[in-house]
């Protein structure tokens, strides 16, 4: 993992899924890197799952959860892009966040749910069938 990075986006062979873990504070432009590498890897895998801890990442701007719903989400799901599980962030801006982003992707054929636990994330990724 790189350390200078607020995250380590990676394709996990075992489970056929991208795997983000995000801690403390992204700035606008490590938040589009970050997301960019997790939608290279969706399309260079032909992956429609993720799995996004989030944990302990502090704040998604406005303009990024924007970045994300807008430019992100129509090009990943134009991949093949499906299911994401996220692991609810203790910072309750984060939190709100979230939700509002959850509203506007379960409107699309992106399946999202939030887990308390790492574990209930991984188990409803590893059921998940398109």
């Amino acid at each position: 993992m790189d350390l200078t990075k607020p995250y380590n986006i990676y394709w996990d062979a075992e489970n056929q899924w991208v795997v983000m873990d995000w801690t403390g504070y992204a700035t606008s432009a490590q938040f589009i890197e970050g997301v960019e590498l997790m939608y290279n890897l969706i399309k260079k895998h032909n992956a429609f799952k993720v799995l996004a801890n989030i944990k302990d990442m502090t704040l998604i701007s406005l303009q990024d959860q924007n970045y994300t719903v807008y430019s992100f989400l129509p090009r990943a799901i134009e991949a093949g892009f499906r299911a994401i599980a996220v692991v609810r962030p203790v910072s309750y801006f984060n939190a709100v966040a979230i939700e509002s982003m959850g509203y506007r992707v379960n409107q699309t054929t992106v399946q999202m749910r939030v887990f308390h636990q790492k574990a209930d994330a991984l188990e409803w990724l590893r059921e998940f069938k398109v």
